[in-house]
């Protein structure tokens, strides 16, 4: 997907499309059953980490889409996705 078809479509469709196309787009129902796994797996640092990460947004608990490699672990931080904008770094130009 370009630049350009993405301002086409509204944030649901987008997050849509680009989840599937890309892994580094996770619902928060995702991430927090991740972290529950992380958990129960005693990785507390890992899901330390994740949680802290969505407590110190600056509206916590208020989105529902996050930017996480799952595959990065501590070395990747989530960051909400809001906007239409925040998803234009996994589009081409």
């Amino acid at each position: 997907m370009t630049k350009k078809e993405l301002h086409k479509l509204t944030f649901n469709e987008a997050i849509e499309i680009l989840s599937e196309e890309t892994n580094e787009i996770t619902s928060y129902d995702v991430l927090k059953d991740f972290i529950k796994l992380q958990i129960e797996e005693d990785n507390i640092f890992l899901a330390y980490h994740l949680l802290k990460a969505i407590w110190e947004d600056e509206t916590p608990f208020n989105s529902d889409y996050y930017s996480y490699d799952y595959s990065m672990g501590t070395l990747d931080t989530p960051t909400p996705i809001y906007q239409l904008e925040d998803l234009e770094q996994y589009c081409e130009d």
